[in-house]
């Protein structure tokens, strides 16, 4: 990712997915997009500006850019590589999308100290394997495409979701993806009142912020672990699904509150337009599977880095 000359002012940007996208000749390039904010104009993600051509029926190296501006005139930009070659280790059958919740650090540790809590030394130990192996981190176009099957990605494919917007990963979450520039997705219950300014006081060109549902994130249903999504019709789920991407400015992921989904449910993601949406079911995502309602890989803070690279692996 690079920046121009020009001033970006508070404007936090970055990219969807890896900095080097890979494509095989003759697919489709699949453009994953960017996310930005700033202090004052809060999400500017809807206002970002895609310029660059890709032929992937030529072998090369292509840039795309996105730009965005704020209010006080202020411009930032970020770059996207774009390799288009004519082969490569491919990934097959499966890919990993990892959920993770909250992170901590060993001076503070939480009261309620469970598996969903991770220690920032054990993420960083996972971030570095990643790295160190060269893990692809796909889009949200592209780990759909693959799913469906008709797309390639490079052989060691990998997501990283955080649910719930919590104020450890915020923190010593966020500065470790920073650290070894992984990109990552953080689910956001919208209907907090503190959930725009978490967006924006922890913008980070690796975090991209996708929807936790806006006001779903609670009992009240009689499906899976009882949320409120199986009480609500069709319309009623679409609609918060709807003001759930105002305020974060993108609608290609979604986290069903409590891992419950339903037909209704389903059909709302469809036609609220979401590309992959995900519940807690703990096992690879499959090509082939829905991608309405995709299985995530449980990262419990329990689990050795052993473990870990046998789940990823």
């Amino acid at each position: 990712m690079e920046e121009t000359a020009t001033d970006p002012g508070d404007i936090v940007i970055g990219l969807n997915g890896d900095a080097d996208t890979k494509v095989l000749v003759g697919e489709d390039y699949l453009e994953g997009g960017a996310h930005a904010a700033e202090p004052t104009d809060g999400i500017l993600t809807p206002k970002i500006k895609t310029s660059g051509s890709v032929d992937t029926s030529k072998p090369g190296k292509y840039e795309v850019t996105y730009t965005v501006s704020d209010s006080a005139g202020h411009t930032a930009t970020a770059t996207r590589t774009v390799h288009v070659v004519e082969e490569m280790d491919a990934q097959t059958g499966d890919i990993p999308v990892l959920m993770y919740h909250y992170v901590y650090t060993a001076d503070a540790p939480p009261e309620n100290l469970n598996g969903n809590y991770i220690l920032n030394t054990d993420l960083e130990a996972q971030l570095a394997y990643l790295t160190e192996n060269d893990y692809y981190f796909p889009s949200f176009p592209e780990v759909r495409a693959f799913l469906e099957g008709t797309h390639t990605l490079p052989a060691n494919s990998i997501v990283l979701t955080f649910d719930d917007g919590e104020l450890g990963f915020l923190t010593c979450g966020v500065e470790m993806l920073e650290k070894y520039q992984v990109p990552a997705t953080s689910f956001i219950i919208a209907s907090q009142e503190d959930a725009t300014a978490k967006m924006v006081e922890h913008a980070s060109p690796y975090v991209s912020y996708e929807s936790h549902s806006f006001n779903m994130h609670r009992a009240g249903g009689t499906v899976g672990h009882g949320g409120v999504v199986s009480a609500l019709s069709r319309d009623e789920i679409v609609a918060d699904l709807k003001q759930a991407e105002e305020l974060v400015g993108s609608s290609q992921a979604f986290a069903y509150p409590y891992g419950d989904t339903t037909a209704d449910a389903l059909a709302a993601v469809d036609e609220a337009g979401i590309l992959c949406a995900f519940t807690t079911e703990n096992r690879r995502c499959e090509v082939g599977d829905d991608v309405r309602a995709l299985p995530r890989v449980r990262i419990s803070g329990d689990y050795s880095l052993d473990g870990f690279k046998n789940l990823v692996s």
